[in-house]
Formats: structure tokens, C-alpha cells, sequence
């Protein structure tokens, strides 16, 4: 789930020349995400560590990223 996750900020940085600022995610995926990050202790660490806001949503069928501005509107999305 890592690498995929990786793919995909990198993927969205090359297309639009900047790093997406939120993951949407959903429960399952992101329980697959913890059991690949146990060292780190708690869901604020996974954020911090993957520089992204994380949002879990039950209809993102696939993990995707975007940007949000701070009035909480897409920019960009990908994924």
C-alpha cells in the first residue's frame, strides 16, 4: 500500500508541479496502510509521515490524492 501511495504523490507532483496536501482513503485500505507503517504509533504519525491530510471515506473505492485550499475546495484531484 506504501509504494502504491508513493506512485501515486509522485504522480500527481510530475503532472501538476506540486505535492498534494490530502489522501482520501478507504477503512480497509487504510487498515492495510498501518499494518505497513507499525512503527509508527497512531493516525496523526501516519499523517505526519506521509505529509498528507488523510480523510477515510467508505466510497473511495481506490486511494486518491488532491489539493485543497483552506476553504476546504478541490484544486486538483488524482488516482
Amino acid at each position: 500500500m506504501l509504494s502504491f501511495l508513493v506512485r501515486l504523490i509522485r504522480l500527481y507532483q510530475n503532472e501538476h508541479g506540486f505535492t498534494p496536501n490530502v489522501l482520501y482513503i478507504n477503512g480497509l485500505h487504510y487498515r492495510k496502510l498501518r499494518e505497513s507503517l507499525p512503527e509508527l504509533g497512531n493516525d496523526e504519525d501516519i499523517a505526519r509521515f506521509l505529509r498528507l491530510e488523510i480523510i477515510i471515506r467508505p466510497e473511495a473505492v481506490h486511494p486518491h490524492v488532491a489539493w485543497l485550499n483552506p476553504e476546504g475546495k478541490y484544486f486538483v484531484a488524482c488516482g
